[in-house]
């Protein structure tokens, strides 16, 4: 009763939490299909509902003393595709460091460095996102995984600049929010060795700070690849 008590207040009190963004125009489901009422993962909703779901699992479940060498990282490679106003192309380097809190969820952070390029923007950024993975499929060498995140990203010039798209002339700020979701599977190369690939979404949007007027914001779809390592090479 006490874990159900404790969930409650923890999904109320982030639940609580002011969810602001920006719905892009003539977005089509399949462009976005979380990011939408009553999901919204391309907004701050990104990490509060994953964050919210991952409380539950672990009030809720049995923490696994089978699992050894919880700790893996990271690197991997991607590219997303803007669909609307600019169109801007997204280049991606994610690190990033897993914990393995269940057999079939993992949490996790990665830091990004980013280039964002098109005909009227062309700038880099750093970010750091934490993030939920959940493994609706867990095999000892493949796992098939759904993945949530939000964090922050500085970039060195204001994105996205005006585009005019249908007389949309605002100007975006070097500080935006960056939730991104996504499909992904693991293969087991080795005892510390993996590759991974997945589908994302990206989103990036300021949240309506400073204001609506400075909030142009950006969604894309693309892909990654990379590497996970294991350090401890006993792992079966």
């Amino acid at each position: 009763m006490k874990r159900v008590t404790t969930l409650t207040f923890i999904a109320a009190l982030l639940c609580s939490i002011p969810v602001s963004g920006q719905y892009p125009p003539f977005t089509k489901w399949y462009q976005n299909p979380l990011g939408f009422k009553p999901v919204n993962l391309h907004t701050a909703s990104g990490i509060i509902i994953p964050a919210v779901a991952a409380t539950a699992i672990l009030l809720l479940t049995k923490n696994d003393q089978t699992l050894t060498g919880r700790f893996s990282y990271y690197d991997d490679l991607g590219v997303s595709y803007g669909y609307y106003a600019s169109r801007t192309t997204v280049y991606q380097n994610n690190i990033g460091l897993l914990y393995q809190a269940r057999k079939f969820m993992a949490l996790g952070a990665e830091f990004s460095a980013a280039h964002l390029t098109d005909d009227i923007n062309n700038t880099w950024g750093l970010g750091l996102r934490p993030f939920v993975r959940f493994y609706p499929i867990h095999r000892d060498n493949f796992n098939l995984f759904f993945q949530s995140g939000a964090g922050l990203i500085l970039f060195t010039d204001n994105y996205p600049k005006p585009s005019g798209f249908f007389g949309d002339n605002r100007e975006g700020t070097k500080l935006n929010g960056s939730p991104k979701y996504g499909i992904g599977a693991t293969y087991k190369l080795g005892k510390q060795l993996s590759v991974q690939a997945g589908l994302w979404h990206v989103h990036f949007s300021n949240g309506d700070h400073p204001g609506y007027d400075r909030n142009p914001g950006h969604d894309s779809n693309g892909f990654s690849v990379g590497l996970i390592y294991k350090p401890n090479k006993n792992e079966p």
